[in-house]
């Protein structure tokens, strides 16, 4: 999938007519080169911020959401993130509103995974996001659902895993992987719904040198189970990282870690389907730490003297 054009004008001389406008004690300070994901654009700016636009109309709520609610939830976090240092309004020929936010140091989860040692952080991070959500939190359309909304999509993504395994020497032990989605769909919410990122894959964690680094674009934020950040966590780190992360969490009810294990599953499938190289080395990557993918020669070794 290729992301989608900006919508609107989004050069650093627009950037630069916004701080003008509205913050001129920030507006001399060096802008530096622009990142760009499905949603927002940002732009470094000097040494310790960044600039956040919305590149489509479609993506105005989500940084009305950073504004109205990660500015306050995140006064009491203690981890490393990207907070909301400024609001921006419309103007200079920019119609929709956007942000100044904090700048950390790193690289991407996707470019250095995470190592087993980022899990305690990473764990300590979602115990502080995960508290209750208000009824006016908003919704996710992809990730505030039930687990049986998912299932013709996991369905789909396995049947695409099975076809495609061989090729890379692997293969899919679908008897776990059924029983595994099985027993996530089985396992009831005890959980309040509770704020979420809701987007918690690779490519929004910060790694430095293979530790945590700190928690990315909060576009996605909203009301949910928590039990799906949990989910995302087979995505970013290897089992023992997974493990690690949920002790420091405070642990978790057998139900939540099926949830979890049902979540875990249908990222990892799912992300196997991407054009892109990174996404599908990254599913691939975690449906081996699942257990549901693995080597040719091991499953061909244990199923061996199966009956049938």
């Amino acid at each position: 999938m290729t992301a989608p054009p900006d919508e609107v004008p989004l050069t650093p001389a627009v950037v630069r007519a916004l701080l003008v406008e509205q913050h001129p004690d920030l507006a001399d300070l060096p802008l530096g080169r622009r990142y760009a994901g499905w949603d927002m654009a940002m732009y470094r700016l000097g040494d310790d911020l960044a600039v956040r636009l919305p590149r489509h109309a479609a993506s105005v709520g989500s940084m009305e959401s950073e504004l109205r609610w990660v500015a306050r939830l995140s006064a009491g976090w203690t981890f490393p993130t990207q907070r909301v240092v400024r609001a921006g309004t419309p103007g200079a020929a920019y119609p929709w509103p956007w942000a100044v936010v904090a700048w950390l140091p790193g690289v991407t989860a996707a470019e250095v995974p995470l190592t087993a040692d980022a899990g305690p952080d990473l764990g300590r991070a979602l115990a502080q996001v995960h508290v209750p959500a208000p009824p006016d939190a908003p919704s996710n359309d992809e990730q505030s659902i039930p687990l049986a909304d998912r299932t013709d999509g996991v369905v789909r993504a396995l049947a695409r895993v099975e076809q495609t395994a061989r090729a890379r020497g692997l293969r899919l032990d679908r008897e776990r992987a059924e029983r595994l989605w099985a027993d996530a769909l089985a396992a009831p919410v005890d959980l309040p719904t509770s704020w979420i990122h809701a987007d918690l894959h690779p490519f929004n964690l910060l790694s430095v040198d293979g530790r945590f680094g700190g928690v990315l674009d909060w576009a996605d934020v909203s009301g949910g189970d928590p039990a799906t950040d949990l989910g995302f966590l087979w995505l970013a780190l290897p089992a023992a990282g997974v493990t690690a992360a949920l002790d420091a969490y405070g642990g978790v009810s057998d139900a939540t870690a099926a949830r979890a294990r049902g979540t875990g599953l249908a990222m990892a499938a799912g992300w196997v389907g991407h054009e892109d190289g990174s996404p599908q080395e990254i599913g691939w990557r975690a449906l081996v730490e699942l257990g549901v993918v693995v080597p040719v020669g091991r499953w061909l070794s244990t199923h061996a003297h199966r009956p049938g």
